[in-house]
Protein backbone atom coordinates (compact mmCIF):
# COMPACT_ATOMS: atom_id res chain seq x y z
CA UNK A 1 0.00 0.00 0.00
CA UNK A 2 1.51 3.31 -1.05
CA UNK A 3 2.04 6.26 1.23
CA UNK A 4 -0.75 8.81 1.33
CA UNK A 5 -0.49 12.52 1.95
CA UNK A 6 -1.58 13.29 5.54
CA UNK A 7 -4.57 15.61 5.88
CA UNK A 8 -3.73 19.24 6.44
CA UNK A 9 -5.92 22.17 7.38
CA UNK A 10 -4.88 25.60 6.20
CA UNK A 11 -6.52 28.79 7.33
CA UNK A 12 -5.27 32.06 5.96
CA UNK A 13 -6.20 35.70 5.65
CA UNK A 14 -5.08 38.06 2.93
CA UNK A 15 -1.57 39.43 3.58
CA UNK A 16 -2.98 42.94 3.29
CA UNK A 17 -5.48 42.20 6.07
CA UNK A 18 -2.79 40.68 8.31
CA UNK A 19 -0.56 43.74 7.94
CA UNK A 20 -3.47 46.08 8.56
CA UNK A 21 -3.83 44.43 11.96
CA UNK A 22 -0.39 45.83 12.80
CA UNK A 23 -1.09 49.26 11.36
CA UNK A 24 -1.28 51.19 14.62
CA UNK A 25 1.44 52.17 17.05
CA UNK A 26 -0.54 50.96 20.08
CA UNK A 27 -0.70 47.45 18.64
CA UNK A 28 3.04 47.41 18.04
CA UNK A 29 3.58 48.70 21.58
CA UNK A 30 1.45 45.81 22.90
CA UNK A 31 3.57 43.26 21.07
CA UNK A 32 6.78 44.88 22.30
CA UNK A 33 5.51 44.94 25.89
CA UNK A 34 4.67 41.24 25.79
CA UNK A 35 8.03 40.43 24.27
CA UNK A 36 9.87 42.29 27.02
CA UNK A 37 7.82 40.64 29.78
CA UNK A 38 8.89 37.57 31.71
CA UNK A 39 7.71 34.47 29.79
CA UNK A 40 6.32 36.93 27.17
CA UNK A 41 3.01 37.13 29.05
CA UNK A 42 1.19 39.76 31.12
CA UNK A 43 -2.14 40.29 32.81
CA UNK A 44 -4.48 42.94 31.45
CA UNK A 45 -3.58 45.67 33.96
CA UNK A 46 0.16 45.01 33.63
CA UNK A 47 -0.07 45.15 29.86
CA UNK A 48 -2.16 48.34 29.98
CA UNK A 49 0.42 50.00 32.23
CA UNK A 50 3.24 48.99 29.88
CA UNK A 51 1.66 50.71 26.86
CA UNK A 52 1.58 54.46 26.27
CA UNK A 53 -2.19 54.95 26.12
CA UNK A 54 -4.60 56.84 28.43
CA UNK A 55 -7.91 55.43 27.22
CA UNK A 56 -8.65 51.87 28.42
CA UNK A 57 -11.40 51.50 25.81
CA UNK A 58 -9.00 52.37 23.01
CA UNK A 59 -6.42 50.00 24.47
CA UNK A 60 -8.96 47.15 24.69
CA UNK A 61 -10.02 47.74 21.10
CA UNK A 62 -6.48 47.50 19.73
CA UNK A 63 -5.67 44.50 21.93
CA UNK A 64 -8.74 42.68 20.60
CA UNK A 65 -7.50 43.15 17.04
CA UNK A 66 -4.31 41.22 17.91
CA UNK A 67 -6.01 38.37 19.74
CA UNK A 68 -6.10 35.00 18.04
CA UNK A 69 -3.39 35.70 15.50
CA UNK A 70 -0.60 37.55 17.31
CA UNK A 71 -1.69 37.30 20.95
CA UNK A 72 -3.34 34.52 22.96
CA UNK A 73 -5.78 35.34 25.79
CA UNK A 74 -6.08 32.58 28.37
CA UNK A 75 -6.45 32.42 32.17
CA UNK A 76 -6.51 36.22 32.53
CA UNK A 77 -3.16 36.42 30.79
CA UNK A 78 -2.13 37.71 27.39
CA UNK A 79 0.70 35.79 25.74
CA UNK A 80 2.72 36.47 22.60
CA UNK A 81 2.03 33.87 19.90
CA UNK A 82 4.54 32.68 17.31
CA UNK A 83 3.28 35.17 14.74
CA UNK A 84 3.79 37.94 17.29
CA UNK A 85 7.34 36.78 17.89
CA UNK A 86 7.99 36.94 14.15
CA UNK A 87 6.79 40.54 14.08
CA UNK A 88 9.24 41.30 16.90
CA UNK A 89 11.99 39.48 14.96
CA UNK A 90 11.38 41.73 11.96
CA UNK A 91 11.49 44.84 14.16
CA UNK A 92 14.63 43.82 16.02
CA UNK A 93 16.44 42.90 12.80
CA UNK A 94 16.50 46.63 12.11
CA UNK A 95 15.86 46.19 8.39
CA UNK A 96 12.74 48.35 8.33
CA UNK A 97 13.86 51.29 10.43
CA UNK A 98 17.64 51.34 10.84
CA UNK A 99 20.35 52.47 8.43
CA UNK A 100 23.80 51.74 9.79
CA UNK A 101 27.12 52.62 8.17
CA UNK A 102 30.22 50.83 9.37
CA UNK A 103 33.77 51.11 8.13
CA UNK A 104 35.77 50.89 6.08
CA UNK A 105 37.83 49.13 8.73
CA UNK A 106 40.75 46.73 8.50
CA UNK A 107 40.28 43.10 9.47
CA UNK A 108 42.85 40.83 11.06
CA UNK A 109 42.89 38.80 7.84
CA UNK A 110 45.05 39.03 4.74
CA UNK A 111 43.95 38.92 1.12
CA UNK A 112 44.43 35.48 -0.45
CA UNK A 113 45.42 37.17 -3.70
CA UNK A 114 48.04 39.75 -2.72
CA UNK A 115 48.58 39.37 1.03
CA UNK A 116 47.37 42.87 1.93
CA UNK A 117 45.01 43.47 4.85
CA UNK A 118 41.34 43.04 4.02
CA UNK A 119 38.74 45.75 4.57
CA UNK A 120 35.20 45.41 5.92
CA UNK A 121 32.41 47.84 4.96
CA UNK A 122 28.71 47.86 5.84
CA UNK A 123 26.35 50.08 3.84
CA UNK A 124 22.65 49.90 2.92
CA UNK A 125 22.10 46.54 4.65
CA UNK A 126 24.95 44.93 2.70
CA UNK A 127 28.32 43.85 4.11
CA UNK A 128 31.43 43.61 1.95
CA UNK A 129 34.89 42.18 2.47
CA UNK A 130 37.42 43.38 -0.07
CA UNK A 131 41.05 44.26 -0.68
CA UNK A 132 41.87 47.90 -1.35
CA UNK A 133 45.22 46.99 -2.93
CA UNK A 134 44.25 44.40 -5.55
CA UNK A 135 40.62 45.65 -5.59
CA UNK A 136 39.14 42.17 -5.28
CA UNK A 137 35.75 41.89 -3.59
CA UNK A 138 35.75 38.50 -1.89
CA UNK A 139 32.27 38.53 -0.41
CA UNK A 140 29.30 40.89 -0.56
CA UNK A 141 25.99 39.83 0.92
CA UNK A 142 22.91 41.20 2.75
CA UNK A 143 23.20 41.44 6.52
CA UNK A 144 20.68 42.78 9.02
CA UNK A 145 21.52 45.92 11.04
CA UNK A 146 20.78 43.94 14.21
CA UNK A 147 23.99 42.01 13.60
CA UNK A 148 26.07 45.17 13.87
CA UNK A 149 24.84 46.37 17.27
CA UNK A 150 27.19 45.99 20.26
CA UNK A 151 29.85 44.11 18.30
CA UNK A 152 33.40 45.02 17.37
CA UNK A 153 34.40 45.07 13.70
CA UNK A 154 35.92 41.60 13.98
CA UNK A 155 32.81 40.30 15.74
CA UNK A 156 30.56 41.78 13.08
CA UNK A 157 32.70 40.20 10.36
CA UNK A 158 32.51 36.81 12.11
CA UNK A 159 28.74 37.08 12.49
CA UNK A 160 28.47 38.07 8.82
CA UNK A 161 30.50 35.01 7.81
CA UNK A 162 28.45 32.60 9.95
CA UNK A 163 25.12 34.09 8.90
CA UNK A 164 26.00 33.94 5.20
CA UNK A 165 27.09 30.30 5.45
CA UNK A 166 23.90 29.43 7.32
CA UNK A 167 21.79 31.02 4.58
CA UNK A 168 23.73 29.22 1.84
CA UNK A 169 23.58 25.84 3.58
CA UNK A 170 19.89 25.95 4.46
CA UNK A 171 18.79 27.29 1.08
CA UNK A 172 21.06 24.80 -0.66
CA UNK A 173 19.19 22.03 1.15
CA UNK A 174 15.96 23.33 -0.36
CA UNK A 175 14.64 25.20 2.69
CA UNK A 176 14.19 28.96 2.56
CA UNK A 177 16.00 30.71 5.45
CA UNK A 178 13.34 33.45 5.35
CA UNK A 179 9.97 31.68 5.03
CA UNK A 180 10.85 27.93 5.17
CA UNK A 181 9.42 27.52 1.67
CA UNK A 182 10.79 25.35 -1.12
CA UNK A 183 14.03 26.63 -2.63
CA UNK A 184 15.05 25.48 -6.08
CA UNK A 185 18.71 25.48 -7.05
CA UNK A 186 20.35 25.36 -10.44
CA UNK A 187 23.66 26.13 -12.07
CA UNK A 188 23.91 29.45 -13.85
CA UNK A 189 26.60 30.44 -16.34
CA UNK A 190 26.42 34.10 -15.40
CA UNK A 191 24.80 36.50 -12.96
CA UNK A 192 22.65 39.45 -14.05
CA UNK A 193 24.74 42.03 -12.19
CA UNK A 194 28.13 42.97 -13.58
CA UNK A 195 29.23 44.24 -10.17
CA UNK A 196 28.30 41.02 -8.38
CA UNK A 197 31.28 39.74 -6.38
CA UNK A 198 31.16 36.34 -8.18
CA UNK A 199 30.53 37.75 -11.66
CA UNK A 200 33.91 36.46 -12.84
CA UNK A 201 33.12 32.85 -11.84
CA UNK A 202 32.46 30.55 -14.81
CA UNK A 203 29.33 29.24 -13.09
CA UNK A 204 27.36 30.04 -9.92
CA UNK A 205 24.44 28.44 -8.10
CA UNK A 206 21.12 30.23 -8.38
CA UNK A 207 18.91 29.73 -5.31
CA UNK A 208 15.29 30.80 -5.71
CA UNK A 209 12.43 30.42 -3.22
CA UNK A 210 9.10 29.45 -4.77
CA UNK A 211 7.13 31.13 -1.97
CA UNK A 212 8.83 34.40 -0.97
CA UNK A 213 11.24 36.90 -2.52
CA UNK A 214 14.43 35.17 -1.35
CA UNK A 215 16.99 34.50 -4.05
CA UNK A 216 20.75 34.32 -4.17
CA UNK A 217 23.68 33.73 -6.50
CA UNK A 218 26.16 31.58 -4.61
CA UNK A 219 29.68 30.49 -5.57
CA UNK A 220 29.82 26.80 -6.39
CA UNK A 221 32.33 26.34 -3.56
CA UNK A 222 29.82 27.87 -1.18
CA UNK A 223 27.32 25.18 -2.14
CA UNK A 224 29.67 22.40 -0.95
CA UNK A 225 30.95 24.03 2.25
CA UNK A 226 28.97 21.68 4.48
CA UNK A 227 29.45 18.51 2.45
CA UNK A 228 31.02 15.70 4.53
CA UNK A 229 33.82 15.11 2.02
CA UNK A 230 34.89 18.75 2.21
CA UNK A 231 34.57 19.06 5.99
CA UNK A 232 36.53 15.82 6.59
CA UNK A 233 39.21 16.79 4.06
CA UNK A 234 40.06 19.84 6.15
CA UNK A 235 39.51 18.08 9.49
CA UNK A 236 41.97 15.32 8.61
CA UNK A 237 44.58 18.04 8.11
CA UNK A 238 43.93 19.68 11.45
CA UNK A 239 41.86 22.52 10.06
CA UNK A 240 38.29 23.51 10.84
CA UNK A 241 36.14 24.98 8.10
CA UNK A 242 33.96 26.55 10.79
CA UNK A 243 36.87 28.65 12.00
CA UNK A 244 37.93 29.78 8.52
CA UNK A 245 36.00 32.79 7.17
CA UNK A 246 34.66 32.34 3.67
CA UNK A 247 37.00 35.01 2.29
CA UNK A 248 40.01 32.91 3.34
CA UNK A 249 38.82 29.86 1.33
CA UNK A 250 39.97 30.08 -2.30
CA UNK A 251 37.72 27.22 -3.45
CA UNK A 252 34.72 29.36 -2.44
CA UNK A 253 35.63 32.90 -3.48
CA UNK A 254 38.16 32.42 -6.28
CA UNK A 255 36.46 31.65 -9.59
CA UNK A 256 39.69 30.15 -10.93
CA UNK A 257 39.09 27.14 -8.67
CA UNK A 258 35.87 26.35 -10.57
CA UNK A 259 35.76 24.73 -13.99
CA UNK A 260 32.74 24.21 -16.22
CA UNK A 261 33.39 20.87 -17.90
CA UNK A 262 30.02 20.56 -19.63
CA UNK A 263 26.52 22.03 -19.60
CA UNK A 264 24.33 19.25 -21.01
CA UNK A 265 24.66 17.32 -18.80
CA UNK A 266 26.12 19.60 -16.14
CA UNK A 267 29.58 18.70 -14.92
CA UNK A 268 31.21 21.31 -12.68
CA UNK A 269 34.57 20.78 -10.99
CA UNK A 270 35.79 22.52 -7.85
CA UNK A 271 39.45 22.29 -6.82
CA UNK A 272 40.08 22.35 -3.07
CA UNK A 273 43.50 22.62 -1.45
CA UNK A 274 44.55 22.29 2.19
CA UNK A 275 48.23 22.32 3.10
CA UNK A 276 49.96 20.25 0.39
CA UNK A 277 46.90 18.16 -0.54
CA UNK A 278 44.38 18.81 -3.27
CA UNK A 279 41.09 17.19 -4.22
CA UNK A 280 38.74 17.86 -7.11
CA UNK A 281 34.99 17.54 -6.70
CA UNK A 282 32.75 16.94 -9.71
CA UNK A 283 29.15 18.08 -9.32
CA UNK A 284 26.26 16.92 -11.50
CA UNK A 285 23.92 19.44 -9.87
CA UNK A 286 24.37 21.96 -7.04
CA UNK A 287 23.54 19.41 -4.36
CA UNK A 288 25.16 16.28 -5.73
CA UNK A 289 28.87 15.45 -5.54
CA UNK A 290 29.34 12.88 -8.28
CA UNK A 291 33.00 12.12 -7.66
CA UNK A 292 36.00 13.11 -5.56
CA UNK A 293 39.47 12.74 -7.00
CA UNK A 294 42.84 13.31 -5.38
CA UNK A 295 45.12 15.58 -7.41
CA UNK A 296 48.79 14.68 -7.50
CA UNK A 297 51.11 17.53 -6.47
Amino acid sequence: MGETEPPRDRTAVDPEEAFQLLGHEIRVQILLALWRASDHALGFSELYDAVDVDDSGQFTYHLSKLEGRFVRHADETYELLYAGHRVIDAIQSGVFHELVDLGPAELETDCIECGSVLTFVYRDHVARVSCSDCERVWLEYPFDPGGVVERSIEEVAMAFDRRTRYVWNLAGDGICPVCAGDVQSRFLTDVPREDHYAADHPVTVHLDCRRCSFFSYVPVGGAVLDRPAVVSFFFERGRSLRDAPVWTLPFVVDGRRVERRSIDPWRIQVTITADDSTIRLTLADPGTVESIDAVEP
